[in-house]
């Protein structure tokens, strides 16, 4: 399936994934400051470092074993190292 335009390999191969977008060839991640959380299941999140609420999901476990975590109140993001 063709996606958006790659900014890193420039293949019609980047998805929106939900909460973040990837490229399929290259596997670049990125997602817009306005890109909404999703997918995240029901319940609480863990403590946003940022606006303290319970509200920071993970959204992506990278191939490193990293976690892409997101808040959905202020949109935070991190990635958190094995």
């Amino acid at each position: 399936m063709k996606g958006e335009y790659c900014p890193h390999c420039g293949n019609a191969t980047y998805h929106n994934r939900g909460s973040y977008r990837e490229c399929s060839q290259c596997g670049y991640l990125g997602w817009p400051a306005l890109q909404p959380i999703v997918g995240v299941g029901s319940g609480t999140g863990r403590t946003c470092p940022w606006c303290a609420q319970l509200t920071l999901h993970d959204v992506k476990v990278l191939d490193n074993g990293a976690t892409l975590r997101r808040c959905s109140i202020c949109n935070y993001t991190a990635i958190e190292p094995t």
